[in-house]
């Protein structure tokens, strides 16, 4: 889940590296809006040692991931 306070829209880039190595790949571009969250559920085939969340905007923001 991406939870941004903003009051304008703000763009993640979703960036992770297979394998922990500091090779930081972009996985996927998100627009976020005011008041809004979004949930995101990576495919099962899906691995990668770090996940990263890099907003385009200033803001406080919070990442929740769920490892099941």
């Amino acid at each position: 889940m991406l939870s941004p306070e903003s009051n304008k829209t703000v763009c993640f880039k979703i960036e992770e590296d297979s394998f922990g190595n500091g090779s930081w790949m972009t996985y996927k571009y998100i627009d976020v809006q005011p008041g809004k969250t979004f949930n995101l559920e990576f495919p099962k085939a899906f691995q990668s040692r770090w996940i990263r969340f890099v907003a385009t905007a200033d803001c406080k923001a919070t990442a929740w991931l769920v490892y099941q």
